[in-house]
């Protein structure tokens, strides 16, 4: 009877402490929801019992529709775990073995007798990454492509993640099984696991709980990121699921449904380098290791891992390249092992002061540029990506406490300077600055070829966000658009033909000729565009 009461009373002490974590989840959520901070669903887990699962954000945008639990969203290369789970299995079927060579599959690829299945799968075999999917279209383009290439190293002696390798994976499958790459996941992993709102083919995707992929995105104003013509990028991140099926997935991982325990202690045993062992990511939390994979690409953020001695499963999704994901996941951590943490106070600031800390800042190594989209400061260092920062003050903005901008004002009350501290602890002051930045053009297309500089183009003073070339002679082939020769902001032609992304496909010339070319930024979130021969 003792016995009993004791497990009722420690029974009942959990119940309480999940329903506070849950509490405290809550409130961090929704803060970065009210700052328009984060856009997707959230699932966590302690000892197999949900503790937390809510969505938040948009899943369409221009008709506010709202993410549910049940909104499909792109994994990424959270795919790459599915393809090594199949690879695993035919291993314990005898049907290969991850000591394998690849020149058992493709005897041809160079030094193939020197690379194993195992070191691609742990990103060791020294196979370049390669991104274009023009290079990955089908089998026989990528083996001749890849195998064009040196490898970056030696097999087994370095590290280096190979997105390349996986995409081989995926073919290795199919020779071994007979079916095609997305047929095998689902009659190996997804069928068995019932694992219904996950699979391949996410473009076509024609379900009403699709979530929609977005490089901006905010209450009045989005911009959907790049969507891929194919599959791509294949075995590496074709896939797309749901928070709860990926819990599916992590509850047969654990209970050794998908794969027997020593294959699955070989695949989460770190390889070469401490963080990665066969397909999985490894990492710790305050000592406790973890395992998964993440993933991240046009549109979408992917976080899913396990924690192993705590039997603890978090799951992050995203539909926003703005969300702050990567700076929510480290307080997660602390609700959930009961660490101090802080929930970022949004400050309010004066819509007037945020025009005054928008404009370009420089120093002698480098640009930052700060604009002010429907509320939201939108900062991006040259050759890198943009960022989404979280008002503080007047004057200070941050990506969390270890990113914060510092702006400090001139003697015209216009702001002066901006001091940053970055994650790695470096700072950087920059003061504002009137260089002239403008958009060119890149490409095949004109004289200068991709390698060379961009072809600048005109402006109007009276449409300062108006750049334009008239009767520009261009050739036979493609282009883009490109910010002062920084490949970190290019535009190029989303897949439907019409609209233009970030780092988007090629603009197409049919045929040499003299054009008339537009590029309206009065809307920075969707731009605008015009290639057309001129009129003669």
């Amino acid at each position: 009877m003792r016995s009993i009461l004791i497990c009722i009373i420690l029974l009942a002490a959990s119940n309480t402490l999940s329903s506070q974590k849950s509490r405290q989840l809550e409130k961090l959520f929704a803060a970065y929801d009210k700052a328009g901070q984060f856009s997707g669903s959230v699932l966590i887990a302690e000892k197999g019992k949900i503790i937390f699962e809510k969505s938040y954000g948009y899943r369409n945008a221009p008709k506010k529709e709202k993410n549910t639990n049940n909104s499909l969203y792109r994994i990424y290369s959270t795919t790459k775990i599915f393809t090594t789970a199949v690879i695993l299995q035919l291993e314990e079927q005898g049907k290969l073995s991850v000591n394998d060579k690849l020149s058992k599959y493709y005897p041809d690829f160079p030094k193939g007798d020197s690379i194993t299945l195992a070191n691609i799968l742990s990103h060791t075999s020294g196979i370049p990454s390669d991104e274009n999917s023009d290079n990955t279209v089908d089998e026989k383009t990528l083996i001749k492509y890849i195998s064009s290439k040196p490898l970056d190293f030696s097999p087994g002696t370095n590290w280096n993640y190979s997105n390349s390798g996986f995409y081989i994976l995926g073919h290795i499958i199919k020779k071994v099984t007979g079916l095609d790459y997305d047929k095998a996941i689902e009659s190996y992993i997804l069928q068995p696991l019932q694992m219904t709102h996950t699979g391949f083919h996410f473009d076509s995707l024609t379900n009403e709980n699709k979530a929609l992929g977005y490089e901006f995105l905010s209450d009045h104003f989005s911009n959907e990121g790049l969507r891929f013509k194919t599959d791509h990028p294949f075995a590496a991140g074709a896939m797309y699921s749901t928070v709860e099926d990926l819990f599916k997935f992590n509850e047969a991982l654990k209970n050794y449904k998908v794969l027997k325990k020593e294959t699955m202690d070989k695949a989460i045993t770190p390889y070469l380098k401490d963080h990665y062992g066969l397909g999985f990511q490894i990492s710790t939390v305050f000592d406790k290791k973890r395992v998964g994979h993440d993933g991240g690409g046009p549109g979408y953020r992917s976080r899913y891992y396990r924690v192993l001695d705590d039997d603890i499963c978090v799951i992050v999704m995203s539909n926003s390249e703005l969300s702050h994901t990567d700076f929510i996941i480290p307080t997660i951590e602390k609700i959930l092992y009961e660490k101090p943490y802080s929930i970022p106070a949004i400050g309010k600031t004066d819509p007037k002061n945020l025009t005054k800390v928008a404009g370009t800042y420089s120093n002698e190594n480098t640009d930052f540029f700060i604009s002010i989209i429907d509320g939201k400061i939108i900062f991006r260092e040259k050759s890198h990506s943009m960022c989404s920062l979280i008002p503080v003050s007047n004057t200070v903005y941050q990506l969390d406490e270890k990113f914060t901008c510092t702006f400090k004002p001139g003697l015209t009350r216009e702001t002066d300077s901006v001091t940053i501290h970055f994650r790695d602890g470096s700072v950087k002051t920059a003061t504002r600055s009137d260089k002239n930045f403008v958009w060119g053009i890149i490409g095949d297309a004109t004289p200068n070829g991709w390698d060379g500089k961009d072809i600048s183009l005109q402006t109007d003073l009276k449409n300062p966000n108006i750049y334009f070339l008239k009767n520009y002679r261009l050739n036979k082939g493609k282009l883009k658009f490109r910010f002062d020769n920084d490949w970190g902001y290019n535009l190029g032609l989303n897949n439907d033909g019409k609209s233009i992304a970030i780092n988007a496909y090629d603009f197409l010339i049919e045929e040499t000729g003299v054009y008339d070319i537009i590029l309206d930024m009065t809307n920075q979130v969707k731009p605008q565009y015009s290639i057309k021969k001129s009129v003669q």
